[in-house]
């Protein structure tokens, strides 16, 4: 386009030229030497005018020229703001997503069982990736420097007073009483010489023997009718006692009394023990070797349980317009709210990419982009004098002598 725009100016030169050297440059030739001329004009004037944008004109500094390669880094910002004002808004971000049916779309995506499968290869090996990263050496030392002495210097004793307060309001220790309480049922079934060696230890060399039997079985069947009482009756007094012990026990520990503060010491002393170091690093292998062998295992129940899991997902995603539509307006909301609040800094990458170029490159690399229209308009200008000065020769032929 460059060498269009300025083989029409040579064209337009030579037709200059040409009427000067050989006609008399009137009548028709007058018309036709007037528009070369004004052609001329017009084509060198908006020449200069595309050419001063990039550069300085047969490379001399004439004022205000070159203006891309001096005004690129306020370029840059200007057009970093414009998009941000009038790009990066809520009213304009959030309808477009809404309308680009996201869910529905993903949704489509999910349903291909080799979808599903990528998803699940790329999620064990972002697993892996973690797991590799994570030092076993970083968790002691998070443990022993950071977690331990962070515990250490927290008031626990207010929280696990909270803990039991809750546990007992929702009956969640039920469960683990019914549980003892059936366990020592079986177990004093199970030994009955217990009681009777009891008995034997406590009682007086002069006793009979028979005596101490009868005492035993007695013993025996009183203790094991109380524990079956207790175990069958969640309303048992015993129960109750305990309900009420936990609640006093709750009291105690949320204000500083001595039992708080041996708890309180009970429970330091725990934490600074060397095992729960040990342990907490037993608990992470333990955890690692978990994940690996869950997620990784191809072919295992928890990809089958999480192709499942995407399958249905997927679809109700394409299925459930209520549902698939309140989750459009959700994303929808979301970037707008992100483009709301960031816009600046997410504009902010054409300031800093035009700021990062060299300024003749800035120049070559716009020039490149809208270069073929900027050659349009030096050839527009060329025939657009062409026909002014054809008028304008017409005009001075009318006027009086």
């Amino acid at each position: 386009m460059r060498i269009i725009a300025t083989g029409l100016l040579v064209l337009a030169a030579l037709v200059f030229v040409s009427m000067h050297v050989f006609t008399d440059v009137h009548g028709f030739w007058g018309f036709v030497a007037a528009g070369a001329e004004a052609a001329m004009v017009g084509a060198i004037a908006d020449w200069f005018a595309v050419t001063a944008l990039f550069r300085h004109p047969l490379g001399l500094p004439i004022p205000h020229t070159a203006i891309i390669p001096r005004k690129k880094d306020v370029l840059g910002e200007s057009l970093s703001t414009f998009v941000a004002l009038n790009f990066l808004k809520a009213s304009t971000v959030a309808p477009k997503i809404r309308s680009a049916r996201v869910t529905q779309r993903a949704g489509q995506w999910l349903l291909a069982p080799d979808h599903q499968d990528l998803l699940v290869a790329r999620a064990g090996q972002g697993l892996e990736y973690v797991l590799g990263r994570v030092d076993d050496g970083a968790i002691e030392a998070l443990t022993r420097n950071v977690l331990i002495p962070k515990l250490v210097a927290t008031h626990k004793t207010p929280v696990l007073a909270r803990l039991i307060a809750e546990i007992v309001e929702d009956g969640a220790h039920h469960r683990l009483v019914d549980l003892i309480v059936a366990e020592a049922h079986v177990w004093l079934e199970a030994n009955p010489h217990v009681i009777d060696e009891i008995v034997a230890q406590r009682s007086p060399e002069w006793m009979p023997r028979f005596v101490n039997d009868t005492l035993s079985n007695r013993l025996r069947r009183e203790v094991l009718g109380w524990v079956a009482a207790v175990r069958d009756s969640r309303e048992h007094k015993a129960r109750q006692a305990l309900d009420r012990w936990l609640l006093e026990l709750s009291g105690a520990l949320a204000q500083d009394t001595s039992i708080a503060r041996r708890t309180e010491g009970v429970l330091d002393d725990l934490l600074r023990e060397e095992g729960v170091v040990h342990s907490v690093l037993d608990i992470w292998g333990s955890l690692k070797r978990l994940l690996r062998s869950a997620v990784l295992e191809d072919g295992g129940e928890v990809h089958a349980r999480i192709r499942s899991l995407l399958d249905d997902v997927a679809v109700r995603m394409t299925s459930d317009e209520a549902f698939a539509d309140r989750l459009n307006d959700q994303l929808a909301t979301a970037a707008g709210d992100l483009a709301e609040s960031f816009g600046a800094e997410i504009a902010s990458v054409i300031s800093d990419t035009i700021a990062s170029w060299d300024a003749r490159e800035a120049a070559e690399k716009i020039e490149l982009y809208v270069g073929k229209d900027l050659q349009y308009i030096r050839i527009n200008g060329t025939v657009i004098g062409a026909l002014v000065g054809i008028v304008i020769h017409a005009f001075t032929l009318l006027l009086p002598a």
